[in-house]
């Protein structure tokens, strides 16, 4: 009798869920004397519950704030420059030179220009005249042509320039006084610079536009490369120097180093094939016999006579005196003062009240909804060949009484039902296979023999296996 009431409980449910049945509470039918059987269904429901979170956001503060700055002011200085200035001083003298000069003397004499004259004669006569003549054949033939193009890339690159700023200083300078001769030396001159293409291997270098390293293959480049010099003879004055010490301004240079693009061009090497057609011309002897008329030319000789008077120059030396005046230039050296402006920079602070905007965090507390997933458990009747049973509800006007059987007392469930419904979007059920038929005509077999073993609502039901 335990036996019989353990397969209705848990073989019946089993095959009910593989073969994919949804099933709702129902009233459970009698099979004869055996009472009703009950299938156990889980599902899952969702129950939706506030949940308080926070989140973080930022409210926009202005806070005044003191700033400092300072801005340049020029102002301007008087200062004295002393110098020395070396004025010219010339004295004229006179002094007597003696030289010779060649005076020209013409006379006239007759010369004897007589000349021969040739005069030519013509005389014409036919001459034969053989003639191998090549006559040229062309034929068109091609060949292919390698050409290697040098494509440029254009790459901008950021270098360091350094630019030289100058800045006013005074300074004392030591001025020199000339007195001294010339000098030659010797003076190296150095090439010129020009750019040759040299083979250069490849190398890394920082792309300062994506900041990532980049390599740079290797191949012909143009690099400079310095002509050998020369070396000169130059002749210098060489001061005899007096040292003087003078107040002087002068500029300082200031190294600034600064990032500028400069774009650098590489070639790329790309062979090309052409074919190109060209022309042999090979030639062909061919003799020709022509009558070509010959004029020559005989000479005839006639005298002319010419007889030309021609003035002849004769040099006589005479001696001259004459007075020359001599310059002579003497520096005299005077020490002068002059004033000068000098504007000189100066720093000025000024302090002004600047609104800076800042961002201040704080956590906002807001609520959401979310599903919470519950398993409920529920009963669903079965008949005599362990299928479930779906009974309509009936209407609340004709609600039975309550029966109670001969057999046993199990109370059936008032008319009024509340029918609850669980919907499931799943394939339909596919059917039974030859072990669950099997199962299934084994359990209405025991169903069948044990009428007397059936189960009350009071038996323990145990946990399904699901």
């Amino acid at each position: 009798m335990k036996l019989a009431h353990l397969k209705k409980v848990f073989v019946a449910p089993a095959l009910l869920s593989a073969l994919g049945m949804s099933a709702s509470p129902a009233v459970a039918q009698s099979c004869g004397g055996c009472g009703p059987s009950y299938k156990i269904v889980t599902q899952t429901v969702y129950e939706e519950q506030p949940v308080t979170a926070y989140r973080l956001e930022y409210d926009r503060v202005e806070v005044p704030k003191q700033v400092t700055s300072y801005r340049p002011v020029w102002e301007t200085e008087m200062r004295e420059r002393r110098f020395t200035v070396a004025k010219p001083v010339t004295e004229t003298s006179e002094r007597e030179e003696r030289y010779t000069v060649m005076k020209p003397v013409w006379e006239e004499q007759m010369q004897d220009r007589s000349y021969d004259r040739v005069r030519m004669v013509n005389e014409t006569e036919m001459r034969e005249q053989v003639n191998t003549v090549l006559r040229p054949v062309t034929e068109t033939q091609y060949y292919d042509q390698q050409t290697v193009v040098r494509r440029p890339v254009t790459e901008t690159v950021m270098q360091n320039q350094t630019v030289t700023m100058y800045q006013p200083q005074t300074v004392c300078r030591t001025q020199y006084v000339d007195q001294g001769a010339y000098q030659t030396s010797q003076v190296y001159t150095p090439g010129a610079v020009r750019n040759r293409l040299r083979w250069t291997t490849g190398q890394t270098y920082l792309d300062p536009v994506t900041g990532q390293y980049m390599y740079d293959r290797g191949g012909l480049h143009w690099i400079p490369q310095q002509q050998p010099g020369t070396v000169s003879n130059v002749t210098q004055y060489v001061p005899n120097v007096v040292a003087q010490q003078v107040p002087v301004t002068q500029y300082v240079p200031t190294q600034v180093t600064q990032q500028v693009p400069v774009q650098r061009v590489r070639y790329e090497d790309e062979v090309q094939v052409n074919r190109i057609p060209y022309n042999v011309t090979r030639y062909e002897q061919v003799q020709q016999v022509s009558q070509i008329p010959v004029t020559v030319q005989k000479q005839v000789v006639e005298r002319v006579e010419n007889v030309v008077p021609v003035k002849v120059c004769k040099w006589v030396q005479e001696e001259v005196v004459r007075k020359v005046p001599v310059s002579t230039t003497r520096m005299v050296y005077e020490e002068r003062v002059e004033p000068y402006q000098v504007k000189v920079q100066k720093w000025v602070a000024e302090t002004s009240t600047v609104t800076e905007v800042k961002n201040e965090p704080k956590w906002v507390q807001y609520t959401y909804t979310k599903r919470v997933p519950r398993t409920v458990t529920m009963r669903v009747p079965l008949d005599a060949y362990g299928n479930p049973v779906y009974v309509a509800p009936a209407p609340a006007a004709a609600a039975p009484t309550p029966a109670v059987s001969s057999s046993n007392s199990v109370l059936t469930p008032p008319g009024t039902v509340v029918e609850r419904r669980i919907i499931n979007n799943t394939v339909p059920p596919s059917p039974p296979t030859e072990d669950q038929e099997k199962d299934a005509n084994k359990i209405n077999s025991a169903k069948g023999n044990d009428n007397s073993a059936s189960p009350s609502d009071g038996d323990d039901t145990g946990r399904p296996e699901l």
